[in-house]
């Protein structure tokens, strides 16, 4: 049998993208647990990581196979740098 191997998020931040839904769920140190038969990957919600901050320090859990596509950051900071490029290019290319 093949051994499956999952990567080591541990000591970083990520952002999620998960097949057929609109936003991004971002976590801080996430890493995997076996819930009901499947593999979630499970983090922190952090500042900045949802509208408002409604969900700041919240659980938050992923299934493993429905993610799409992650981006690794360093840290919480470096997420919100490439952030604010983002968005700075975004207002500046509208229309």
């Amino acid at each position: 049998m093949k051994k499956t191997t999952v990567p080591d998020f541990s000591k970083k931040f990520i952002s999620v993208s998960i097949a057929g839904d609109s936003h991004t769920y971002q976590m801080n140190r996430p890493h995997f647990e076996s819930q009901g038969g499947r593999l979630f990957l499970v983090g922190t919600v952090p500042r900045g990581g949802s509208n408002g901050d409604w969900s700041e320090g919240a659980v938050c859990a992923v299934a493993w196979d429905g993610i799409t596509d992650y981006l690794v950051f360093e840290s919480v900071e470096d997420y919100q740098k490439g952030l604010a490029k983002f968005r700075k290019y975004k207002s500046k290319n509208k229309g």
